[in-house]
């Protein structure tokens, strides 16, 4: 639909210049800024550019008809210009289309259909990473992997890890919070390894060997997710006991001391105790073997007695007889009582009584009266 030009249109002079509102001086009455007329100028612009000096007539080309196209296609232009991007060294893209994963690019110079099609996203997959959990001047800082021991004590243990992006599309869509996964995955590997250690184990236990097993039960676990994450390291930085709780285990420190001294000092009585009865248990025993062997010497010299005797016997039993007679009768008025009584001649003769063993003293005190009645 051809602009109109409702004010009129201005007449070519010889140089073929218009003196239309464009072509007014701004004193001038006629002034105007009709949108029409600027476009008239445009066109008759665009046809003086399009001949040459010295040329003939030629077709005018309508410039200004074409001067949107020419935007747009220029502005298209810059779009798809935009489409080219660089991966540096150390990283790799993730190319989107509509917000899908399309592509995984190296390092380098590459094309992607500009936005809104298409956008990319960089990961740095050769940088080591730290993850701090409970303080740390580096990584991000959480709270301290606070754990139960199997003697109900509460130990914290700070500790970091050393990871890095291994599969770029898991680590930036399989999780909403990558390094707190991580998090969560360390502090379930530390429980695994620590809930069979006392507090005094754990506290008294080379850092080494807890890191490696931290370490394994932890790559376990990462192993059966699509986290993108690989781990490296784990370094444990330190195990304490809570510091709201110190006074307690101070207590708890001190009655275990106290209770240590006194096994100790049970342990020595019972060592010396047991050191004195084994003293005496060993007298005992000498003694024992020192009558054993007086009764077995006894024993012995009785049987040889016996044994000569029973020889003497065997050579002359009338001898032997008598003998044995004699040793009886004197074993038996050795223990009777009995009462001596002397002739004139000084003889003495010696008469058993049949009278209790208790009047032996007094027939012995009468004795020396009725000695001299009869002597008289």
């Amino acid at each position: 639909m051809p602009w109109s030009d409702p004010g009129g249109n201005g007449k070519q002079d010889g140089n073929g210049s218009n003196k239309g509102p464009l072509g007014r001086r701004p004193g001038n009455s006629g002034a105007s800024w009709n949108i029409d007329k600027i476009t008239k100028e445009l066109r008759k612009l665009g046809g003086k550019l399009s001949s040459s000096p010295g040329s003939g007539p030629r077709r005018k080309i309508p410039f200004v008809r074409w001067f949107p196209l020419i935007v747009v296609l220029v502005l298209v232009g810059v779009w798809l210009l935009s489409g080219f991007y660089q991966v540096g060294s150390g990283q790799e893209g993730i190319v989107l289309r509509f917000g899908r994963v399309v592509a995984t690019v190296p390092p380098g110079s590459h094309y992607h259909w500009p936005s809104p099609i298409e956008t990319v996203g960089t990961v740095e997959v050769g940088r080591s990473r730290r993850l701090v959990l409970g303080y740390g001047d580096s990584g991000e800082a959480l709270s301290p992997g606070r754990i139960l021991t199997s003697n109900n004590e509460v130990v914290d243990v700070r500790y970091a890890a050393d990871y890095r992006i291994a599969h770029p599309r898991d680590f930036l869509f399989a999780s909403s919070n990558p390094q707190q996964y991580l998090a969560f995955v360390l502090s379930a590997a530390l429980r695994q390894v620590t809930s069979g250690m006392s507090s005094q184990q754990l506290l008294a236990t080379a850092h080494a060997p807890l890191e490696q097993q931290l370490l394994q039960k932890a790559q376990n676990l990462l192993a059966g997710s699509d986290s993108g994450i690989s781990l490296q390291s784990v370094q444990i930085i330190e195990l304490t006991h809570p510091k709201a709780l110190d006074a307690e285990y101070e207590k708890i420190t001190k009655a275990r001391k106290d209770a240590a001294e006194q096994a100790e000092q049970a342990k020595a009585d019972t060592a010396k105790t047991l050191l004195a009865a084994k003293a005496e248990a060993a007298k005992m025993t000498d003694r024992a073997s020192v009558q054993a062997e007086q009764l077995l010497g006894k024993a012995q010299g009785d049987v040889a007695r016996f044994n000569a005797v029973y020889q003497a016997y065997q050579q002359d039993p009338q001898i032997s007889t008598k003998q044995m007679y004699l040793q009886t009768m004197q074993d038996i008025l050795a223990k009777a009582g009995k009462i001596v009584v002397a002739d004139g001649n000084g003889a003495q003769v010696a008469v058993q009584v049949a009278a209790p063993t208790q009047s032996a003293p007094a027939a012995k005190a009468s004795a020396p009266t009725s000695s001299g009645d009869k002597a008289s």
